[in-house]
């Protein structure tokens, strides 16, 4: 058990663990804590996981077990313990990310969905909230007890956003409307503060009167502005770029020429907040873990640029085009990163490098016609087709890192090589 959680622990925050990871092995190996059911539960996914990426064939070989295991039990979770709906909420992400990374969508949106459904019923969209809840009378089975400390509130805090990005990301990805629908009208309105690093709730923590509103909204608007991104926490941004990589494709899939104002005034949204960002170097190349993350995160802003221009580019791409300049850069991104920061990581990501690849083979197939019409390559900046198919390989391998664990990135390299070859 200690080796399957050790191998777990590698890749947690690849598949949308939150739980302080040292407080939480603690209590698992603790000679006095009694398991709630809810907790054998997580255990039980996190398992899963440690066999899932295991090279031991032995140990591969129990993966369905622990499966079968959480599913039967998950059913159960709730009444039992209402604290431990934490636990099951985290126990729902791990299994959506699971589901989504074995391409196996339909139960990936149910997990999703159920780990939404926890986290509105336990109103973690209104933590420190200047408002008054609308239902604060009205009974539910996830009620939560206050958090029992400063760290307890930042798990619920960082729970709330990993849920947010889950469903924001796959809501684009599956073609559906995001769960959480954050209107006030309903309820719904998001007022719970951005997550910090879990260490920092404890060593800077909110002022006892802290209070915040429309957090959402406000980003969206540009009312809290962009000049301290770059030390915000890797889970603020990453849930920002959701955000923008959502809205960017709402908007792109009812793009008309009078939404032209909406539209500029959102690309100007995302190319202030991707100016704004950390670069890849700045971070210690040793924490592999938060560099998975980062570049999660940096690709999902480069991708919301080619969510919002895909409906202007016809099917010629140049130099010039924002949706080419957007994954030159994803791709740059890749340059100089090791095969262990490339392996393990979130399923989504192949979801973006195949996003990034379709305009890369855009570009091939534009440059092939420019070539064969004996236009000049270089006066329209474009790079020659040696390079744009190098990039291409470079994506290509970077999923490859990934296949043996994931049949999602291998049926999204599949997507990708015809045009290689072609």
């Amino acid at each position: 058990m200690r080796a399957l959680l050790h191998q777990f622990v590698q890749h947690a925050a690849d598949f949308g663990f939150f739980l302080h990871t040292n407080r939480f092995l603690e209590k698992v190996f603790s000679p006095n804590s009694s398991h709630s059911n809810s907790l054998r539960i997580l255990l039980n996914v996190i398992y899963l996981f440690g066999a899932r990426l295991s090279s031991n064939p032995q140990v591969k070989a129990q993966e369905q077990a622990y499966l079968t295991r959480a599913l039967q039990h998950l059913p159960t979770a709730l009444p039992e313990d209402p604290r431990g709906a934490i636990y099951v909420m985290q126990a729902e992400v791990l299994l959506a990310n699971y589901f989504f990374d074995n391409d196996r969508k339909l139960e990936g949106v149910y997990h999703t969905n159920a780990a939404v459904s926890i986290a509105m019923a336990s109103k973690l969209h209104m933590i420190r909230s200047a408002r008054r809840s609308r239902t604060a009378a009205d009974t539910t089975a996830y009620r939560l007890p206050p958090p029992a400390d400063l760290l307890e509130e930042g798990e619920r805090i960082n729970g709330f956003w990993t849920v947010f990005i889950l469903d924001r990301c796959w809501a684009v990805a599956t073609g559906s409307a995001p769960a959480f629908t954050d209107d006030e009208s309903t309820g719904t309105q998001i007022d719970t503060p951005w997550p910090m690093e879990l260490a920092t709730y404890q060593s800077h923590p909110f002022p006892n009167d802290f209070r915040t509103t429309r957090t959402v909204q406000s980003f969206i608007s540009g009312a809290d502005g962009d000049a301290n991104v770059a030390s915000q926490s890797i889970l603020t941004i990453h849930a920002k770029a959701a955000i923008l990589y959502e809205g960017a494709t709402r908007l792109a899939s009812r793009y008309n020429p009078s939404s032209q104002a909406t539209f500029l005034s959102l690309d100007n949204r995302i190319e202030r907040f991707k100016q704004a960002l950390p670069r890849i170097e700045r971070f210690d190349p040793s924490r592999v873990g938060a560099l998975r993350t980062v570049l999660l995160v940096l690709t999902l802003s480069h991708c919301a640029s080619i969510q919002l221009h895909t409906p202007l580019v016809q099917d010629r791409v140049t130099a010039n085009s924002r949706t080419y300049q957007a994954a030159h850069a994803a791709v740059k991104l890749l340059r100089g990163l090791n095969a262990g920061v490339l392996s393990g990581v979130n399923p989504y990501i192949g979801i973006l490098w195949s996003s990034v690849g379709r305009v890369v083979s855009q570009a091939i197939s534009t440059a092939r016609r420019m070539r064969t019409s004996g236009a000049n390559m270089s006066s329209q900046g474009l790079p020659d087709e040696r390079t744009l198919h190098a990039e291409l390989e470079r994506l290509v391998q970077a999923m490859e890192q990934n296949a043996q664990y994931s049949p999602f990135m291998s049926a999204h390299i599949r997507s990708l090589q015809p045009r290689q070859t072609a």
